[in-house]
C-alpha cells in the first residue's frame, strides 16, 4: 500500500497517522518461505521533524508458520515489531550519500511503501534461532531419535580431533 506524504514533508510539524492491513501472505528473507498465519493491523504515525523528512513509527504483531532449528517441528514464529524510522521527499539530499540512499529506501516519489517497510523491518528483527522452546534438545546425530521425548541410547561420543595423533599412538601400541 502507498501513503502519501507529500503534506507531511512540507509542513513544519505535521503529523499522520494511518492503520495498514498488511497485505503479506508469505516471507520470504532468502532463507526459506514462511507462510503468515496472523497479522494485527499496523499503526502508523508519519511526523514531519524537517522540511523534506518524516520519522515513521508504529508497530505491528505478526504470526507465521516456521520449523524448529533443532528437532524440525512445526512451530509458530511470533514477531512484535517496532518501527523507527525516517524518511526523505525524492529532493531531498544530504551531505551523506548513503543516509540519503537509506531515506529513500521505501518511497515511490512522495509516496511509501507500507509492504516494503513491512518486509524490511521482518528481516531485521527474524530469529536467527527458531525454536519450539528454549530448552529444545534437537535430534540424535545419529539415529535422528527427537530427544525432547526422551534418550535413544545412542553413543554420541566423539572424540576431541586434537588428540588424534594421541589415540592412533595408544591403539598402536596396544597388545591383542
Amino acid at each position: 500500500m502507498l501513503i502519501n506524504l507529500s503534506d507531511v514533508f512540507n509542513t513544519s510539524g505535521k503529523v499522520l497517522q494511518n492503520t495498514v492491513t498488511p497485505e503479506l501472505k508469505v516471507y520470504d528473507g532468502g532463507f526459506g518461505e514462511f507462510e503468515l498465519l496472523s497479522a494485527e493491523n499496523m499503526e502508523l504515525k508519519f511526523e514531519n521533524i524537517e522540511k523534506g523528512k518524516a520519522r515513521i513509527s508504529g508497530s505491528v504483531k505478526l504470526k507465521f508458520k516456521g520449523e524448529c532449528d533443532r528437532c524440525l517441528k512445526d512451530t509458530d514464529i511470533d514477531l512484535d515489531i517496532n518501527i523507527d524510522r525516517v524518511c526523505a521527499s525524492p529532493e531531498y539530499v544530504s551531505e551523506d550519500e548513503d543516509e540519503t540512499e537509506d531515506l529513500h529506501e521505501f518511497m515511490e516519489g512522495y509516496s511509501i511503501d507500507t509492504e516494503l517497510l513491512l518486509h524490511d523491518e521482518i528481516t531485521v528483527n527474524w530469529p536467527v534461532k527458531i525454536l519450539c522452546r528454549e530448552d529444545c534438545k534437537g535430534l540424535c546425530p545419529v539415529c535422528g531419535h527427537d530427544l525432547n521425548e526422551g534418550d535413544c541410547g545412542c553413543d554420541t561420543f566423539v572424540p576431541d580431533p586434537r588428540m588424534a595423533a594421541i589415540f592412533d599412538k595408544l591403539e598402536s601400541t596396544k597388545e591383542v
